[in-house]
């Protein structure tokens, strides 16, 4: 039988080794609309002469797991658990800052290809990408349609087997609802100790980058450790222009820094609030495309680090994020 995408389990689960899985390990499963997670090898076909003149080798040199997993944005264990990987620190309490330390995790994909057959073998196909970080996310609130996320990931080895691993428990996902556009309030510019909302925005775009790298040694094959880069916060958002936005098109030309948040709320009240308190416009846009369509400002902005918290306790973090779990049972309690 053919198998369906409608069947895949993805799951996660954080590794205390790099590159092992954890015995017994505790998955957490994970809400995705989609995932592109495979190996790539890397090869080089043989220069060896020979009289018939044709290849005789394929070399494998090296190579990687990796892709990305789409999601619908909501409120659950799985996201904040990828969050964590993303910014590469841990939640504290309820907030989360960029940090440095690497996260590694097992990555385990299966479908059902036959869950009634006697022969437990042929019951399920799982694949299994092990020292994965989440090297970027990013994040999509539209006006229409539900919110939306993808995490791009680079690992390790990937595997496929016929069977769970012994011990493994898995953890729900939670049902909890998408967070859609109309959901997006307050989004509150902040220019020179003015906190401006009045902004009718139209799309807004959130971008983490880690610009983490593979490093390869003698001695084995693919990826043998994982090194994150610098940390990058970018954010685009297209503006119906109108009165209020020449204040933003001066802070572009002025190059005055300003501040910026929103937060993102589900129907039931969960939140994550996302905090930049220093920001600078790196590009403004402003065309006027013809008849009868409306002026829009298009800007991207660049998150600085900034020093947040009250001594002793300050850190050095260009987004913080907020969260509030209002449903009870909130998924992972």
């Amino acid at each position: 039988m053919t198998v369906s995408a409608d069947l895949l389990r993805l799951a996660i689960v954080r590794e205390a080794t790099p590159g092992v899985t954890p015995a017994n390990p505790a998955y957490q499963l994970l809400r995705a609309t989609s995932e592109s997670i495979v190996y790539t090898p890397q090869t080089q076909l043989s220069n060896e002469l020979n009289p018939a003149r044709q290849v005789t080798d394929v070399i494998v040199t090296g190579g990687q797991s990796g892709g990305d997993i789409a999601f619908e944005l909501s409120s659950n264990p799985g996201f904040e658990m990828l969050l964590e990987s993303c910014l590469a620190n841990v939640w504290t309490g309820n907030v989360l800052t960029v940090g440095d330390t690497l996260f590694t995790h097992t990555i385990e994909k299966r479908w059902t290809l036959d869950e009634a057959n006697a022969d437990p073998t042929l019951q399920y196909e799982y694949h299994q990408a092990d020292r994965a970080i989440v090297d970027a996310m990013t994040l999509t609130f539209p006006t229409a349609g539900p919110s939306t996320g993808t995490a791009t990931v680079i690992g390790g080895t990937y595997t496929r087997r016929a069977n769970e691993l012994a011990g493994s428990t898995y953890a729900e996902a939670g049902k909890l609802p998408v967070i859609v556009g109309a959901q997006i309030s307050p989004i509150t510019f902040d220019i020179e100790g003015d906190s401006l909302t009045g902004y009718c925005v139209s799309t807004m775009t959130v971008n983490f980058r880690n610009n983490g790298r593979a490093i390869a040694c003698l001695g084995t094959e693919g990826t043998s450790a994982l090194v994150l880069g610098r940390f990058e916060a970018e954010i685009t958002a297209e503006i119906y222009f109108a009165q209020e936005g020449r204040a933003l098109m001066d802070a572009f030309i002025n190059r005055t820094e300003i501040a910026f948040s929103f937060t993102a709320t589900d129907a039931q009240g969960n939140a994550y609030d996302f905090e930049f308190t220093r920001v600078r416009i790196s590009q403004a846009s402003q065309p006027t495309p013809g008849t009868n369509q409306d002026v829009v400002l298009s800007l991207t902005m660049q998150a600085l680090v900034d020093v947040v918290g009250v001594a002793p306790d300050e850190i050095d973090t260009c987004v913080t994020i907020q969260r509030t779990h209002t449903s009870s049972p909130w998924p992972g309690v």
